[in-house]
Parts: C-alpha cells; sequence; structure tokens
C-alpha cells in the first residue's frame, strides 16, 4: 500500500527549491530512501509517494512543524488502488462558497451580531446545530424574500470550487453539496457550479396580506443536520454501487464531522478545530484545487471553466 505526502499553498506562490529539497532530506532520513517528488502544480503542490510501513511517526511530527515555520499544508494521505474518487460530497457555507449565508441574511437586516455568534458557537460544536438554526431563522420572521435573491447576487465563490465540480464531473464523479443551509442557495450554486445533486433545509415562505412572499421564520420539514449529511453520504454510496472509499468529503464545521469521519478522505477546508480533529486532511493555505491534488490531479488535469 502506498501513502502521500501532499504539500501544499495556493495562495502566496512559495514553495520552491529549497522547501522542497529539505521534505526530500527529511524523507530519506525516515525511510531509508531517496525519493523524488511530483509537481502537481508548479510552486504551489508537489507529493512524494510512500511506502506505507517505511516511514514513521518522527516525520510527521517533522512535517507538522515544517507545516507551521513554512506556512505550507503537509498532508500524509492514505490511499486505496483508485486514488481519484468517485463522489464527492461538499459542504456550502465557508466551504463552496466563502460567506455564512444565514449571517449575512441576518446583516441585511441588521441582525448580524447575535447571527454570527450562534453561528460561531455551532459551526465549533458548542451548541447543538438544530437548535441554532431555528434561533437564526426564527429572527427573520416578516423578512421579504428580496432578501434571499440579494444574497444569491453578493455571494462570493470559492476559488478552486468552479474546477473542482468541473474536473470531477469530466472524470465520472457523482458531485452533491450537502448543506445546512438553504434549498434557496443550494439550488442555485447546484446550476452555477454543475453539481448532480444538492440537499439543504427549506425556508416557510407564505404570501401576506399585501400579496408580498415573507419569510415566516420557520423550516419546513426536518432538519438537515450531521446524521442527514451522513445519511446523504451512505446514501449515494448504495445508489452508486460505491464502498466509502470512494468517496471525498469536505467541509468546515462541526455540522460536518460524520460524514467526513466516514469518507474515502475526509477533508478540513480552513476548518473549525473540531473538525481538524477527526479530519484526514486539513488545507489552511490552499483553496479547493487541493482536493484535486490531494486525488493525484495535476494542473494539466484540471478542466477549466
Amino acid at each position: 500500500m502506498k501513502d502521500y505526502l501532499l504539500i501544499s499553498n495556493t495562495t502566496e506562490n512559495i514553495i520552491n527549491d529549497f522547501c522542497l529539497g529539505l521534505v526530500s532530506s527529511h524523507i530519506e532520513k525516515s525511510t531509508n530512501e531517496k525519493i523524488s517528488y511530483r509537481e502537481l502544480s508548479p510552486r504551489k503542490a508537489y507529493e512524494w509517494k510512500l511506502t506505507s510501513n517505511k516511514y514513521d511517526l518522527k516525520l510527521k511530527n517533522i512535517m507538522s512543524d515544517f507545516q507551521i515555520n513554512y506556512g505550507i499544508d503537509c498532508n500524509f494521505i492514505e490511499t486505496t488502488e483508485m486514488r481519484k474518487k468517485k463522489l464527492l460530497i461538499a459542504d456550502m457555507d465557508s466551504t463552496i462558497i466563502r460567506e455564512e449565508s444565514l449571517d449575512e441574511l441576518a446583516k441585511q437586516i441588521g441582525k448580524e451580531k447575535e447571527v454570527s455568534f450562534i453561528t460561531n458557537e455551532a459551526m465549533n460544536g458548542r451548541i447543538e446545530f438544530k437548535k441554532a438554526l431555528i434561533d437564526r431563522v426564527a429572527i427573520l420572521k416578516g423578512k421579504s424574500t428580496d432578501i434571499l435573491e440579494t444574497l444569491k447576487k453578493n455571494i462570493n465563490i470559492n476559488d478552486g470550487a468552479r474546477e473542482l465540480v468541473k474536473t470531477m464531473n469530466m472524470n465520472g464523479s457523482i458531485t452533491v453539496l450537502v448543506s445546512g443551509g438553504f434549498t434557496f442557495l443550494t439550488e442555485y450554486l447546484q446550476e452555477l457550479l454543475g453539481f448532480k445533486y444538492a440537499h439543504a433545509n427549506t425556508l416557510q415562505i407564505i404570501r401576506n396580506e399585501c400579496q408580498k412572499f415573507i419569510l415566516t421564520g420557520k423550516v419546513e420539514g426536518s432538519i438537515l443536520d450531521k446524521k442527514a449529511k451522513l445519511n446523504y453520504l451512505n446514501q449515494y454510496i448504495k445508489k452508486y454501487n460505491l464502498n466509502q472509499k470512494d468517496s471525498i468529503c469536505v467541509g468546515d464545521g462541526a455540522n460536518d464531522i460524520e460524514m467526513i469521519q466516514h469518507a474515502g478522505i475526509g477533508v478540513s477546508f480552513y476548518g473549525k478545530l473540531a473538525l481538524k480533529k477527526v479530519a484526514d486532511i486539513s488545507f489552511n493555505k490552499t483553496n479547493l484545487l487541493g482536493l484535486l491534488y490531494a486525488q493525484g490531479y495535476t494542473d494539466k488535469d484540471i478542466i477549466r471553466p
């Protein structure tokens, strides 16, 4: 069985010959083998193929220090025969998009401070997600649905999201957006980015006496939480006759923990500490192209929008 050491930083282009030589020397000392690196993206991403039982915990500790000292993400990736995954499940808020959608809705009505506090507590796992969602949605009661359209116009897609979805689609993978956010936004992003499927919560909307559409401050049906995200992972594995090793899942908060733990590769993307503790790999200096590099894709393989 082979493992890979992936180093990456897509924001600063700081991976130079010195860094590459240093990592190679540490690997050689740990394995007693001279192992060449493979360039995935010039100055941004490189990997070394390692024999699983030929490197030790000391190398992992050294690379952890290297990561801190040089500002470069370092991840050890266990692989199966098929490195390129057949199923991608991605969180939406602070993962595919830069924003937390409920926080942005609250900002439009002057309630950002109280809502963002609840969001942060929930994403760090300090309060239960369902309660946090119900409390935040209640603040939107009586507001026009115009705020939903305004949000769609103002969100920012995280770097690498378009390439990630398009490349995996073109390579025959199933791409799924699963969010504790809301369908008005996941459906928009599904069409914009090309996700095959999308799942989220549904905001309850009514027409008031003035024939205007307003939010009731409630969610329709059951709430999509961390257990639901895991259920969707299992559902698509079964639907397409896959196994867990065929999947890669990415998120940033406590609500993503269960699907991350059960994925073939579970990725923390600029994640909260609670998620980093259980994720297989973590990106803090690398955009969403990191998920492709983790599967062995190079820049030449990536499909650009």
